[in-house]
């Protein structure tokens, strides 16, 4: 142990940096989830409006997980059961919102995935992703 480190002061301004740290990592992640999501919902939304205008069908959507994953080796989230998932958070979600809930934009991916398999209200689906929020979930 060095001379600096047994002074209180010295030990509460490593305390100070480590959780101003610890701050800032946590915002990045959210930071990145809020985009991830705003990407998911883009995508699901282009999905849903190229299925009703031009009639594309499930054929389409395998076909474009194949190119993007082709595209975008090693990186992982655009199989064709991702792509549907998209498509069903647009379709859920977007009769009441324009954009992703601020609620949901913060859940990881994973989560609104589960929720939006087994909840059929969105008021439920907002509700749950308030209490994530609120305990950390």
């Amino acid at each position: 142990m060095s001379e600096i480190t047994r002074h209180s002061d010295y030990r509460q301004a490593l305390d100070t940096i480590k959780q101003r740290i610890k701050t800032s990592q946590t915002r990045a992640v959210l930071a990145v989830n809020t985009e991830l999501l705003s990407l998911y919902w883009d995508i699901g939304r282009q999905l849903d409006v190229w299925q009703r205008e031009r009639a594309w069908g499930s054929a389409a959507v395998e076909q474009m997980a194949l190119d993007l994953q082709t595209s975008y080796p090693g990186i992982k989230g655009f199989s064709r059961t991702s792509l549907f998932a998209m498509r069903q958070f647009y379709a859920f979600l977007s009769p009441q919102y324009e954009v992703v809930p601020q609620a949901v934009g913060q859940m990881p991916w994973g989560h609104v995935r589960t929720l939006l398999g087994k909840v059929k209200s969105v008021e439920l689906v907002l509700l749950y992703a308030q209490a994530c929020i609120e305990h950390g979930w």
